[in-house]
């Protein structure tokens, strides 16, 4: 009785595991901004937080061109590619998914600050996240990033009672980045 009990165990472990199987999906995708090894667990750690993600691969990675293909496994009932191409863009890299942008008008002033010393997706992130913490600050968006040249345009729209762009600029020193062309105290060091 033990043995047939094991053997109805597995079987049906076996028959949840296939069905478990049957409604996964595999999608392949380009991603831009990926220069070393924390980029990948950058973009990694991304995709596995997404519910419906059941596994995240590296296929092909070419840091000297700043890109990497990434297979990800995935329930499609939980998740679809434009929330895998949103986990991505949040984690600071570019898909070759087309997203829609939700973009709603945000009022305020608008400036653009030349950056410098960007690598990839992650320096970008940094930028953004430090810009953000801005009192005053309501919205951040890279128009152009070259991480070759390592140079990008971050727009910044801003309340200008209470924030000064001398300030978003201080905020883009403190993480280690130039701001139209104000060099930091510290340079920001890649974790190769």
């Amino acid at each position: 009785m033990k043995i047939m009990t094991f053997f109805l165990t597995i079987l049906f472990a076996l028959s949840i595991s296939a069905s478990a199987q049957e409604g996964v999906k595999t999608a392949k995708i380009t991603v831009k901004g990926i220069s070393c090894d924390n980029c990948l667990d950058e973009v990694k750690e991304a995709l596995v937080n997404v519910k419906g993600v059941s596994s995240v691969e590296f296929e092909k990675t070419d840091f000297k061109n700043h890109l990497g293909i990434v297979k990800v496994s995935y329930n499609p009932k939980q998740v679809n590619q434009d929330k895998l191409a949103e986990a991505i863009n949040e984690a600071g890299f570019e898909t070759n998914l087309q997203t829609e942008k939700k973009t709603e008008k945000v009022e305020g002033t608008v400036t653009k600050i030349n950056v410098k010393g960007i690598e990839c997706g992650g320096c970008a992130k940094s930028v953004e996240n430090s810009l953000k913490k801005v009192d005053g600050v309501k919205s951040v968006e890279f128009e152009k990033k070259d991480y070759k040249k390592k140079v990008g345009v971050v727009k910044v729209v801003y309340d200008p009672e209470r924030v000064k762009v001398k300030d978003l600029e201080d905020a883009i020193l403190k993480v280690g980045f130039e701001a139209n062309n104000r060099k930091p105290e510290k340079k920001h060091e890649m974790k190769h």
